[in-house]
């Protein structure tokens, strides 16, 4: 069932990647493989998305979210991968204002937003 809990839940999971991201950046090291990153259903969200009650998939909502929780996961690992292969510049890039990570990141937190709002 959706509720706004879970929602939060996500927000507040997906907002400490970017930390972690710049932890990765600075220091060239990360306990996460790119490989497990990349997979939108292996975070806590994305476990819970894909179990959801078959009625609770149906909105516009919950398939917006989707392909954004998914496209999220594919840039965040982008981002991982380069920092990890000593592409700082690149990776700093992605995350700084305008970079593809925050865009996806702005997309995700507005539609959760908007989905949360009408429960």
């Amino acid at each position: 069932m959706v509720t706004k809990e879970a929602i939060d839940s996500a927000l507040n999971a997906h907002a400490l990647w970017k930390t972690r991201l710049q932890d990765v950046v600075k220091n060239g090291k990360s306990d996460f493989k790119v490989s497990s990153v990349q997979k939108d259903n292996e975070c806590q969200f994305g476990q819970w998305i894909y179990k959801l009650p078959e009625e609770d998939t149906l909105s516009e909502d919950f398939i917006t979210i989707k392909n954004l929780h998914a496209e999220f996961h594919k840039t965040a690992a982008l981002v991982l991968e380069l920092a990890l292969s000593g592409k700082k510049g690149e990776a700093i890039k992605h995350l700084e204002f305008g970079g593809i990570y925050n865009q996806i990141t702005d997309k995700l937190v507005l539609a959760l937003n908007a989905w949360k709002s009408k429960l």
